[in-house]
């Protein structure tokens, strides 16, 4: 098994990339989403107003992720809870992540983990404009998860740039492959997939 860790800001388009590798390598790639793997919200940081911040690395049990990797690298089939944050409540599923010949980490903070980063074997970081990524941040918080305005705003400025800024954004140089999503990501889908064929 082959690891690609998939990473990039918040609103940079990553589920459009996973979907475009999904479509590409079928039953050949399996995918573990650091979504599915936060703390307990009564363990997550809060900031000096009270409100959880949900923008930092510790909020990731990299334990439990680490564990579920090397069982899938053993060819074993890991269970977990797959979640879905909104502002009033969150919903869970029980799914099944079958091993593959690909495995793709994808999340803000996927190569943030030493012992992790050192099993990838392809680093890809997601781009697009501070602005662009606000837009599709704002879309989603308001229209799907049910967040105010004033909500997205506040979570952009205090929890979301400083992260981007102090644990995301310096991969940038650091990976493997760059896709530009500001618009057209096809380009940069195909490099990744002749990486990954390439190894």
């Amino acid at each position: 098994m082959k690891i690609v860790a998939l990473t990039g800001g918040s609103g940079s388009g990553k589920s459009t990339i996973l979907e475009g590798l999904k479509e590409y390598f079928g039953d050949e790639i399996t995918i573990l989403s650091l979504d599915d793997y936060y703390r307990p919200k009564s363990e997550l940081p809060v900031d000096d107003k009270g409100e959880t911040n949900f923008d930092l690395p510790e909020v990731i049990n990299y334990v439990n992720l680490m564990n579920d990797i090397t069982r899938l690298k053993a060819g074993e089939v890991v269970e977990l809870d797959t979640y879905t944050y909104n502002r009033t409540a969150m919903t869970s599923s029980h799914i099944k992540v079958k091993p593959a010949k690909w495995l793709v980490v994808e999340g803000l903070f996927a190569l943030y983990d030493d012992d992790i980063r050192a099993m990838v074997d392809i680093k890809a970081f997601i781009d697009a404009s501070v602005d662009k990524r606000l837009e599709r941040r704002k879309h989603r918080d308001l229209t799907i998860r049910g967040y105010s305005a004033e909500e997205v705003q506040y979570q952009w400025d205090n929890h979301v740039r400083p992260a981007d800024i102090k644990f995301i954004e310096p991969w940038k140089e650091k990976c493997d492959v760059v896709i530009n999503n500001e618009e057209h990501w096809e380009h940069g889908l195909r490099e990744l997939i002749y990486n990954m064929e390439s190894i």
